[in-house]
């Protein structure tokens, strides 16, 4: 399964690469031979202020299907990580 991860507003750092690359596999591993391809987009709406500002907005795309599209928003990243990951499985 191919997984992009881009981040925006912050370095990607290796260990939240393979949180997020290891998180997707185990929520949508059982779905591998249905996914073409899923995109990870990571980011902080608003920097350094603060607050529940974390995003992880995750596209599945699906052999022969539309895409299907989840995003959460939470102050912690893993947090939004994990539910947006659940949301997709």
């Amino acid at each position: 399964m191919l997984v992009h991860i881009q981040s925006r507003q912050f370095t990607l750092s290796a260990a939240l690469n393979s949180y997020v690359q290891d998180k997707v596999q185990l929520m949508l591993g059982r779905y591998e031979e249905k996914i073409i391809r899923v995109d990870v987009s990571l980011f902080d709406i608003n920097g350094p202020r603060g607050g529940e500002d974390k995003c992880c907005k995750i596209v599945v795309k699906v052999n022969g299907s539309s895409s299907i599209v989840v995003q959460e928003t939470a102050e912690d990243l893993y947090d939004a990580i994990n539910t947006s990951a659940r949301r997709a499985r």
